[in-house]
């Protein structure tokens, strides 16, 4: 454009190749540019100068300087000092109300010292009662997960704490989050409506030195509370039988009872005994047909792998038998389940404290280690009416008074 400008447009065609429309279309654009470029400097400028102001007023003062302030404006004002000594007139009123707030000689030497922006309690710094409650929550039971310990604390101590917090603590106590893959399936949960209306039943085969031992586990399917379990030397069903009716005996009967194709529970030629022991007492008998029908029971053999099995050595079947002991009453009654929201233990459910329990959290108030509800503050269901097959039923107490025969 300045060879243009000096030589012509036909020179500066000739010299570097450009047609002249080309040539006359720049030279009609210069006075644009050259103005948008005049608004981007101003623009710089203006920043410039923005950030200048905030390094002036970030500067920090020593002592002697801020007494001169405020002498200066003792003597000529506030604004006159702020604008002749290049400060603002905040950090003036601030400096004088800090020299005229100390009453000591002390308090009057500190008053004017130079002080940390950082603010003096931070409210993300985890006090040391707390680190420890997490800690000693974690090392109760390696086995549970972050968000497990989470829920445990809000649980039992009332205490609300974010879960990259107990995984921090965690961490710094050795643990390692696993490295596991999720499989994924498709969406089909079915959970039973109430207490006792269905229960499961498998056994998990683990050994005691070289002796292999079966432990037999009945869940609720409602609460996931464990009902009965047995520590037998076979998959066996006389052992099945007992600890179902013991279950019974515990904690009343169930409408159905779901298994797999296990020995104990299963016979290739007509009835099984825990089939028939089933029709005698009145409960359906379902055997598990579809992958995934007994899922719940599934995820609780691996728990019981991962929180006992993998950490306790047994001495034998008896040390074995106290250890699991242990494990289900804890597991019942204190340790939280991420199957019913992760704050309530199956006892809550099972025994129908959920309400309550919720309630009592939500307030902040920590919830104590439940046991059996008391009879007169448990709700049993008495009375049953139903229709089978298009003929009435009834049912007192589990077992039925009317008709008192079944129809031929």
């Amino acid at each position: 454009m300045a060879w243009a400008a000096r030589n012509g447009v036909e020179a500066a065609v000739s010299k570097f190749g450009v047609s002249a429309p080309t040539v006359q279309s720049w030279q009609a654009r210069e006075p644009a540019d050259k103005k948008a470029a005049g608004a981007i400097l101003k623009r710089k400028g203006a920043a410039q100068r923005r950030s200048a102001e905030r390094a002036r007023h970030g500067r920090r003062y020593s002592v002697a300087e801020k007494e001169a302030v405020l002498e200066k404006a003792v003597a000529d004002g506030v604004t006159a000092a702020a604008e002749e000594l290049g400060t603002s007139r905040w950090s003036i009123y601030e400096w004088r109300r800090r020299q005229q707030s100390a009453t000591t000689a002390k308090e009057r030497e500190q008053a004017l010292a130079p002080r940390s922006s950082r603010p003096r309690h931070n409210g993300r710094r985890l006090s040391e009662e707390r680190y420890h409650l997490i800690a000693e929550t974690w090392q109760k039971n390696q086995a549970l997960g972050p968000r497990q310990v989470r829920n445990q604390l809000r649980r039992n101590h009332g205490l609300r704490v974010g879960t990259s917090t107990v995984r921090k603590v965690m961490e710094e106590h050795g643990y390692v989050p696993p490295k596991i893959t999720v499989e994924r399936r498709s969406v089909r949960r079915y959970e039973a409506v109430r207490p006792n209306q269905q229960v499961h039943l498998d056994f998990l085969h683990f050994f005691v030195h070289k002796a292999k031992v079966y432990l037999l586990l009945i869940e609720d399917d409602y609460s996931r509370f464990l009902v009965g379990w047995a520590l037998c030397e076979g998959e066996r069903a006389q052992p099945v039988i007992e600890a179902v009716d013991e279950a019974i005996r515990r904690h009343g009967k169930p409408e159905q009872m779901v298994i797999d194709g296990g020995s104990g529970f299963f016979s290739w030629r007509g009835q099984s005994q825990l089939e028939r022991v089933c029709g005698d007492y009145g409960i359906d008998f379902i055997k598990a047909s579809k992958k995934g029908s007994n899922s719940k029971l599934e995820a609780l053999n691996a728990n019981v792998r991962k929180e006992l099995l993998s950490r306790v050595e047994f001495a034998d079947l008896a040390d074995a038998r106290q250890h699991v002991a242990r494990w289900v009453h804890a597991y019942n009654f204190e340790r939280v389940h991420e199957g019913l929201g992760g704050l309530l233990v199956p006892a809550d459910r099972y025994f129908g404290r959920s309400e309550e329990v919720l309630a009592q959290l939500e307030r902040g108030e920590p919830v104590a280690a439940p046991g059996p509800a008391a009879p007169e503050t448990r709700t049993l269901e008495l009375f049953r009416v139903l229709s089978r097959g298009g003929r009435p039923e009834l049912w007192l107490l589990g077992d039925q008074i009317w008709p008192t025969s079944q129809p031929s």
